[in-house]
């Protein structure tokens, strides 16, 4: 029961939080707003932030590339490019350590025999099934808790997640250097922001 009340408090948390960044996305980082400017005036301390954010968000099931758009519409490419990969890597990292230290334990046991034997073939070609599950999905919050319940090494997994993100993240940044702009002149949202 109280395990439940918690598990209600965290859903509510990440629910609430993902709500705050949306409404804060639609009103402050449209590329027309004068406000970008103050946002950048922030400086460290705001990429700071916003990796921070995108490691513990990332790691409770909040998807990374909620915040790679909003990286791309504040900062240049590169600095856009450092928050968002370091914050991608922390978030990856989150889930696969909560996954191995907080839930292995409950989810070994209840996984079916067809699946353990992925998990076998999963352990000796883990570096090349994290670089292509990578490079599928990206940093899809999931993948990190499946591969964290699983037997490979922290390593293969942090080496192939960085280098399977790169291109993807390179790619996001560049789509979306205009793409929040482009879709906010389409909707009628556009018409509601101050």
């Amino acid at each position: 029961m109280i395990a439940a009340s918690f598990k209600n408090i965290g859903i509510g948390l990440v629910v609430g939080l993902v709500l705050i960044a949306s409404w804060f996305m639609l009103k402050h980082l449209h590329p027309g707003n004068v406000e970008i400017g103050a946002l950048r005036s922030l400086g460290w301390p705001l990429a700071v932030g916003m990796a921070a954010g995108m490691m513990v968000a990332g790691g409770f099931g909040v998807p990374p590339l909620l915040f790679v758009f909003p990286a791309a519409a504040i900062w240049s490419f590169p600095l856009a490019l450092g928050v968002c990969v370091s914050g991608g890597m922390g978030a990856s990292i989150s889930g696969f350590l909560m996954a191995r230290y907080a839930l292995r334990e409950k989810v070994v046991p209840r996984i079916p025999p067809k699946l353990a034997t992925f998990e076998k073939r999963l352990e000796t070609h883990a570096f090349s099934t994290v670089l292509v599950l990578r490079l599928l999905f990206y940093l899809f919050p999931p993948i990190n808790w499946m591969l964290g319940i699983s037997r490979i090494s922290l390593g293969s997994f942090t080496l192939a997640t960085f280098l399977g993100m790169l291109p993807v993240t390179v790619l996001y940044l560049w789509a979306g250097q205009g793409l929040i702009g482009f879709l906010l002149s389409l909707t009628p949202l556009h018409s509601l922001l101050p």
